[in-house]
């Protein structure tokens, strides 16, 4: 079900803060945005990027920033749902990003999952992924 108003501006500055501390290298302040759960979910698309729970996050936090300066990230095609105090979302994603000394763009498609807990919105899940560049546009799998 669609997000009313106030909860698709709650989850996106949710969002927004999450992304704001990630680009700024703030360990704290990312996991200021995340529920303190043993069994939080962050999956990128590297074939051994799946963390469960907070500890497997900061490492994959940690890799992250040692191999990257974010310069900016954008966010189109956002669109918030939610049932009760769960909310979930989805969006086409770009990270500007300077990587061995080029700037690179790496588009890419962002889902997730927070759940409200005394007045806050928190990230539980987070799914991140590129497009398979071996996938030719019309087909559903990719050459092999």
């Amino acid at each position: 079900m669609k997000a009313d108003p106030k909860t698709q501006n709650e989850v996106t500055q949710t969002l927004k803060g999450m992304f704001e501390s990630y680009k700024k290298k703030d360990l704290e302040g990312v996991l200021s945005f995340w529920a303190p759960d043993p069994d939080i979910v962050v999956i990128g698309s590297g074939f051994d990027e799946k963390s469960v729970g907070i500890d497997q996050f900061i490492e994959h936090l940690k890799r992250d920033w040692s191999q990257a300066e974010v310069l900016t990230i954008s966010f189109k095609d956002y669109t918030v749902s939610a049932a009760g105090p769960v909310a979930w979302f989805s969006a086409d994603i770009n990270f500007h990003c300077t990587i061995d000394e080029q700037e690179v763009d790496l588009p890419g498609r962002l889902t997730g999952i927070m759940e409200k807990r005394n007045e806050r919105w928190l990230w539980v899940q987070m799914h991140f992924s590129t497009p398979n560049i071996e996938q030719v546009q019309g087909k559903s799998w990719p050459k092999h």
